[in-house]
């Protein structure tokens, strides 16, 4: 039996009882990253946030399909390979493994299906195809363009007025356009580039129509739930809109869902400004844990602010919530107290998370559950008990809050709380370097190697590479 929900769609901008195509069902799909370089946190922000859609879906007793791409094809991916002299599929597959590192290592339930658009390319071509077909596309030289004015009802997510649009300033001027916010569906090849036969010559798709054709492909012409960062939602989803019911000719989407940004003070995260990190490093010296904690403590449509109030109270509140359930599984029932804090918990949370998946509402009632067990510890009534273990197993499959190894959590947060080994030396430092030493050769950076090994030997320590391709470590007397 599912549960009642309601999302803010941003389609309508009004917070409305979702309703799924299929009653029990859903279709969704939410925009993955990019495979040119390491995460940093600001990403993180997006992929919990979907996770926690999917988890919480799930948990109401619906039947999700959940989709999340690899952009695997793209310029930035292009322009990198180059950087590094290596071939932009492999090493765009490079970090498709490392992002897959990260996911798993913020606690993240994975997708039913996760397409990359070097495999889609079939499907991509026919979509284009189906555009021009309908009229909704021209060809100049072995270009597409998506005419954009052939589909009176673009800017409808976003609330853009076309025509207003300061051209060359937010939509990229192109003399080849019949209309300045004509977007490309596909690309002649350039020498040196990842290319593909068409019907229009050899070249690779444009950005927008790559999400489009994933979510065809996996969960057909209409989806119930479409996430992804505020950023994307123009002009990518407004692009995605328009090129997939000019393909389909019925709805693509009918619900849309963006996550705001995560700023640092007032300047939103951005690697321009310098202030990017990296979800490895992050993880190295905090734990998942802890990064998984800190995006759901606010509203996911609400800015998050990182301070250091910020993480010093995540730590702070991990270890509060691993140290509970420990001690939870050494409670025994002494008593006859059930309170309302306790057999009312999971509903609370419940509803709050039915409410446009309110994360931080349903964090606030498990920090009162955990209050009122602990001032009860000794004369819980066996159902109490009984009951938060319930709430702990509701937390650890609706947020992913609590860890399925609780002592490992624990230890990640006591390594950060020691002071650097016996040695003078920070390992978690060495270790992450370490980390980074290793893609840079498997991309063939070897400056970028060379200049980890002088960084870590200036501290006095000397790296070993070894036959099984580990690299161990020793400080140097």
């Amino acid at each position: 039996m599912t549960r009642d929900l309601r999302i803010h769609n941003n389609l309508t901008r009004k917070k409305e009882t979702f309703s799924p195509i299929d009653p029990g069902k859903v279709r969704f799909y939410s925009c993955g990253p990019t495979t040119y370089d390491f995460l940093h946190i600001g990403n993180a922000r997006a992929l919990v946030v979907g996770d926690l859609f999917n988890r919480v879906l799930r948990s109401f007793g619906f039947e999700v399909t959940f989709v999340r791409n690899y952009t695997d094809v793209d310029d930035k991916i292009i322009d990198r390979a180059k950087e590094l002299g290596r071939d932009a599929i492999e090493h765009a597959a490079i970090f498709v493994k490392e992002c897959e590192t990260d996911m798993d290592s913020l606690g993240m339930l994975p997708a039913t299906h996760t397409p990359k658009v070097s495999e889609t390319m079939p499907e991509i071509i026919a979509m284009i195809q189906d555009i021009i077909a309908n009229r909704k596309a021209y060809v100049v030289a072995g270009e597409v363009f998506f005419s954009v004015p052939s589909f009176p009802s673009y800017g409808r997510l976003s609330k853009k007025d076309i025509d207003s649009l300061q051209h060359g300033i937010r939509v990229e001027v192109d003399g080849r356009k019949q209309h300045p916010s004509d977007f490309v569906l596909w690309k002649p090849a350039k020498p040196g580039e990842p290319a593909w036969d068409s019907p229009w010559g050899k070249g690779r798709p444009g950005w927008h129509i790559e999400c489009s054709a994933m979510a065809k492909k996996f969960l057909g012409k209409t989806l119930d739930l479409h996430h992804g960062g505020i950023d994307l939602m123009f002009p990518h989803h407004e692009n995605e809109i328009a090129q997939s019911e000019a393909a389909n000719d019925c709805p693509f989407c009918h619900n849309w869902a963006h996550n705001e940004f995560l700023n640092f003070g007032t300047e939103k995260m951005s690697k321009s400004l310098g202030n990017v990190i990296k979800i490895r490093d992050f993880v190295t010296k905090y734990g998942g844990q802890v990064l998984r904690h800190i995006l759901l403590s606010v509203h996911y449509r609400a800015r998050l602010e990182w301070t250091d109030e910020v993480l010093n109270r995540a730590l702070d509140e991990v270890k509060r919530i691993h140290d509970f359930v420990l001690e939870l599984n050494r409670m025994e029932a002494k008593g006859s107290y059930y309170g309302e804090e306790i057999s009312s918990c999971r509903e609370k949370m419940q509803e709050e998370l039915a409410n446009d998946f309110n994360s931080a509402g349903a964090m606030g009632h498990f920090f009162s559950f955990l209050r009122s067990v602990k001032a009860h510890r000794d004369e819980l009534s066996s159902e109490a008990l009984a009951e938060a273990h319930r709430v702990i197993r509701f937390v650890e499959d609706s947020l992913g809050l609590v860890a399925l190894n609780p002592s490992k959590v624990l230890d990640e947060l006591k390594r950060h709380e020691q002071d650097t080994s016996s040695t003078g030396v920070d390992s978690e430092w060495i270790e992450r370097l370490i980390a980074e030493r290793r893609v840079a050769k498997e991309t063939k950076n070897w400056a970028r190697a060379d200049e980890i090994r002088k960084e870590i030997a200036s501290k006095n320590v000397v790296l070993k590479d070894n036959p099984d391709g580990s690299t161990s470590w020793s400080v140097s007397s």
